[in-house]
């Protein structure tokens, strides 16, 4: 029963999160007060095309992580341990991945100590959801073997 709770309360926390990134990207298009904040926090020109190519790229990326995450945990009240789960935390450590090396990429043409540190969080959540994907893989094959032997 508590897993059940938690496992609701996160996915909620993950919509709420998604629905926060998708107006954050809908807010950078339309207001260019919101285009101003983030130049200045991330040292870049207001109205520069790195600046939007960068953020909405960054949030797209967010949003898949966010899609996929909530995928994967509306399976933890039946059978967490599918291929499809495993395939998911595959395609999140690509995408976290990416997104290290997209930071990077900031990061050499205009450098800032956040955008260093978003660099080596998603680097590290990449590597944490590639090796989390062996163990759900393998936990798929032990349990496909068993089922077998039922």
């Amino acid at each position: 029963m508590r897993l059940k709770i938690l496992a609701r309360i996160t996915k909620l926390l993950l919509m709420l999160l998604m629905l926060s990134v998708a107006c954050a990207m809908a807010a950078l298009v339309i207001s260019g007060d919101v285009r101003r904040f983030f130049a200045e926090g991330y040292g870049m020109e207001a109205d520069g095309f790195m600046l939007y190519a960068f953020l909405l790229t960054a949030g797209a990326i967010a949003l898949w992580i966010l899609f996929e995450l909530i995928a994967v945990l509306s399976t933890v009240e039946s059978d967490p341990f599918l291929e499809r789960n495993a395939r998911a935390f595959v395609r999140m450590g690509v995408a976290a991945e990416i997104a290290a090396a997209l930071f990077v990429g900031k990061c050499v043409f205009s450098f800032t100590a956040m955008t260093a540190v978003c660099a080596l969080v998603m680097a590290l959540s990449g590597l944490f959801a590639l090796t989390l994907a062996a163990v759900f893989a393998r936990a798929v094959a032990f349990k496909q073997e068993n089922d077998l032997t039922i």
